[in-house]
């Protein structure tokens, strides 16, 4: 117990430096604030080493879990229905073609590795966790014909009260990384939360979490979706219940097909 404390306080704690301002982390970058970090990096390696959560050996600052941990991670290489599940061959509808996305989900959240990666960074505020989850997605799409459909990328935006709260999105950071990866436009402020709702994962039920979302996005710029393919992204898709709702107000901008990819499955 006394391990995972301080393991959870470190990581609170990088992620808290790594989080600040731009303002806070550009002003007076001269020697005597670079003297200062690497005096302040050498005090959390002493008192707050860096370990992996998987298997809590030794890894580089930044880092979540060791690199032999993340290897073990079990990879899903194909799309899915978002409806009933069903494997598409080649990403290609076979089924509920009125459904208004297709799903690729990267891992299973019960995969403690994963759970461990994703509670990093919602709940530990460690930045650095969406670059590992973002490689999930980036070795699941690896399959995906990307290439000619002119594809926009678009993560579930967060509302405002959790905005404030986290200070960041984090499906943002993994759809930036991954955009990047594909070299992938994405839209990251036109698609937003029109209301605020509980988080899913505190949801009892299928029911509650579809009612929970219903009606939940809206758009800035509904012209910027019309005629495109998206895909949509986040860290943790359960019910299916927001993307659903996004993928449906996005259907109803004009937006031909829809790919919804999270980094886990719940």
């Amino acid at each position: 117990m006394l391990h995972d404390n301080c393991l959870y306080y470190s990581m609170t704690l990088d992620g808290n430096r790594n989080n600040l301002p731009e303002k806070q982390q550009s002003s007076g970058t001269g020697t005597a604030e670079k003297y200062f970090h690497r005096v302040l990096d050498s005090i959390l390696d002493v008192f707050f080493p860096q370990s992996c959560l998987g298997c809590s050996l030794e890894i580089q600052r930044g880092e979540i879990v060791c690199h032999a941990c993340f290897e073990k991670i079990s990879v899903n290489k194909f799309l899915h229905c978002g409806k009933c599940g069903a494997r598409l061959p080649e990403g290609k509808k076979i089924c509920h073609f009125d459904f208004p996305y297709i799903l690729g989900a990267a891992a299973e959240y019960q995969d403690k590795t994963v759970r461990f990666i994703v509670k990093a960074l919602k709940f530990g505020f460690t930045k650095n966790a969406a670059r590992q989850l973002a490689e999930l997605l980036i070795a699941c799409s690896e399959n995906i014909d990307l290439a000619g459909d002119d594809w926009l990328v678009v993560p579930i935006p967060l509302g405002k009260k959790r905005m404030r709260k986290r200070g960041f999105n984090q499906a943002e950071l993994i759809a930036k990384i991954f955009a990047e990866h594909f070299s992938l436009e994405i839209e990251k402020s036109a698609l937003i939360r029109s209301k605020e709702t509980e988080p899913q994962s505190e949801m009892k039920n299928f029911e509650s979490r579809i009612e929970n979302a219903e009606g939940c996005f809206g758009a800035v710029h509904p012209e910027k979706f019309s005629g495109r393919n998206i895909i949509l992204i986040d860290d943790v898709s359960t019910s299916g219940a927001t993307f659903f709702e996004a993928a449906s107000y996005l259907k109803k901008s004009g937006v031909k097909k829809i790919i919804a990819l999270a980094a886990a499955k719940g």
